[in-house]
């Protein structure tokens, strides 16, 4: 079994039978971390330095559309619903394949472990089939992040004389 310590680094647990630590170490077995405090010692285990570092909870995002990854950055100049709609309902996910929901549903998970977000809730409302469906949970578990996968509809263009999907 895999044996990490983390040694002299902050540690804010939120768990008041834990405790906070200016200055501690941290023991991970395997996947488990089994003792939190200071000067802790474990034979033949990994050292991480943690010295000006803070460890803290992972955290959560409740609201993510996992499949939009690609497309970060764009849309700045939206004037807000109506410009998302009209461009990335409207445009940009009816040019989305399975392979792009695939991507975006694993590089999207993938970045929010690395900026410290371990559980996600992927409101994915791309899916035209079965296919998009089970390539984008694919993705999510690939990644390792814990999320719930909230399935959405696609949303098709308006089409004239018919009710809007919004």
């Amino acid at each position: 079994m895999t044996r990490i310590l983390i040694k002299n680094t902050c540690i804010l647990s939120m768990d008041p039978a834990v405790g906070d630590f200016d200055d501690a170490d941290i023991l991970i077995e395997g996947d488990r971390i089994v003792a939190v405090g200071p000067n802790l010692q474990a034979d033949s285990a990994e050292i991480i330095d943690g010295k000006g570092r803070i460890v803290i909870p992972g955290l959560v995002n409740a609201h993510i559309h996992t499949w939009e990854f690609q497309l970060r950055g764009i849309g700045s100049d939206w004037v807000g619903s109506r410009d998302y709609h009209a461009n990335m309902h409207k445009n940009l996910a009816t040019k989305y394949g399975v392979r792009d929901v695939y991507l975006g549903n694993l590089l999207g998970s993938l970045n929010q472990l690395r900026n410290g977000t371990t559980t996600v809730v992927d409101w994915c409302h791309i899916l035209r089939d079965a296919e998009m469906t089970d390539v984008a949970i694919d993705g999510l578990e690939e990644s390792g992040i814990r999320a719930v996968f909230a399935r959405g509809t696609v949303k098709p263009p308006e089409r004239p004389g018919e009710v809007p999907y919004h």
